[in-house]
Formats: C-alpha cells, structure tokens, sequence
C-alpha cells in the first residue's frame, strides 16, 4: 500500500510570500499554550518585527487573531474559532467515523478517540468519553507531537519515508532527542508497520496508555487515527494490545465508509 503524506513539516521549507507567512504566525498561534507577544513571534518564525506587526495588525482587522484585555499579546481569535468550528463540521472524516468512536467506546469501555495530522504533528478531534469513573480525556484541537503517543506514531510510522526522516530529524532538534531515543523511535515504527497498529505508555501522560491504528483516504492516503486509551493501572502495554482486534477492525470500516464516499 503507498501512503501519500497530507501534510508538511512545519519548519522546514518555509514560505517567503506573504500568504506563507500569514499561515505561519497562524500556526504558531495555535501551538502557543498563551499569547505571544510581536517579538516572540517574528523571532519564533525569523521574520522582521515590522513585518510580524503588519501581519498580526491586519489579522486583528479580520478577528482571526485578537489581544486579551490588557495585554499586546496575541492569540487566535473569534474568526479563527469558527473557522476551526466549521471545518470539523463540515469534514467528512468526523462524520464517518462518529458512530464507529461510539461502537468501540461500548465495546472496550475505555475512550475513543480520532486524531488528524496537521502541520507538524497532530491533533486529537474528537473523543468518546470511557462511561467508568476513572478514565482518560484529552483535549481537543490542542497541538501534539508526532513522537510521543500512540495517535502520533501511527501517523507517522504510514508517511512517506523522506516525510518521516525529516520529521523525526526535526522533532530530535525541536524536543532534544538523543540518538538512542531516535534508533528506538524507528524501531518503534518499524513494528508498527508490521503490526498496523501503535502503543504508548506514559509518554506524553506519565498515567495513560493508548494504542493506534491508521485510517486511510483517497488514493490511501493516512488522513487520521483511531486510537483507544485509558489509566495506565489498567491500560499497560500488554492490556491495551488485546484491544487491538476491535481497534483494527474499526479503522478498516471507518476507511472503507470514507473510500466509498470518494467515489
């Protein structure tokens, strides 16, 4: 199967026109946890003060980013919201795969959840809640890397093999990963591979495990994962796999439903 990659690496071949440097400062706002300030902006992206004014001023005008009271931060705004808002209810992915997050949250009593790539990693979508009092959540349309968590390692482990060297070479600079970590992170998407599915443990949450599996698009592109977690007292790497079966067998009709509705 050939897996065609949708999305870029953010970083790397950056955009010098105008239009590039607007998604930029866009992007970069929506992996910032808080406001981030001109300086702190054109710095993030290399970019002139001047022009990073420009941008941000202009952006502001059209409420797609907006300052808290009292600050000269910035932050998304009200128009990049509704953007995202209308997005996930137009998108076909979301839809389709609904009734099935539903059926594998019944079956496993354990959340489901559905993750997209984005520009340099990826982000939790949607989730259907484990009906148990203690369980695992996530938050959704928050930034998250490729290498830690299962959602992310699958997305990864199906890209384009030059995709997949730049994005680990950039995330080893971006959080410092040492060589042994990166022999151990392709290792890890090698059996992923083999396995069609991804775990995790304590990764990205020192208390949840997870495992992953691949949905697949138009002309077998990987356009989300599916993966189901839970605490890690009950969720270890040996648990989470028996889940694998159901997990498995959600994406293949989740990706069969999505192929069907190309044509």
């Amino acid at each position: 199967m050939t897996i065609r990659t949708v999305v870029p690496v953010r970083g790397t071949e950056r955009g010098t026109t105008a239009a590039d440097r607007v998604c930029d400062v866009l992007l970069l706002l929506m992996d910032s946890p808080a406001p981030l300030g001109v300086s702190e902006v054109a710095s993030g992206l290399g970019l002139a003060k001047s022009v990073t004014h420009r941008i941000l001023r202009s952006l502001a005008s059209r409420n797609l980013v907006e300052q808290p009271p009292g600050s000269a931060a910035y932050r998304l705004g009200p128009a990049a919201v509704a953007i995202g808002v209308t997005a996930l209810n137009r998108s076909e992915l979301e839809n389709v795969a609904a009734p099935y997050l539903r059926e594998l949250r019944d079956v496993t009593q354990e959340t489901a959840l559905l993750s997209r790539p984005v520009a340099g990693g990826r982000v939790h979508v949607a989730q259907c809640e484990s009906p148990r009092n203690v369980r695992m959540t996530v938050e959704l349309g928050v930034f998250r890397p490729w290498h830690a968590g299962a959602s992310g390692k699958i997305l990864l482990a199906y890209a384009e093999p030059e995709f997949r060297e730049r994005a680990i070479a950039l995330e080893a600079e971006l959080y410092r990963l040492s060589p042994e970590s990166i022999t151990a992170l392709n290792d890890e998407l090698e059996q992923a591979r083999a396995d069609g599915y991804a775990i995790s443990s304590g990764e990205r949450n020192p208390d949840a495990g997870a495992i992953a599996a691949p949905v697949f698009g138009h002309r077998d592109a990987v356009i989300g994962a599916i993966s189901i977690c839970g605490p890690l007292s009950r969720f270890g790497p040996e648990e989470s796999i028996r889940f694998a079966p159901q997990l498995l067998s959600t994406t293949r009709r989740v990706s069969a439903r999505v192929a069907d509705s190309a044509r």
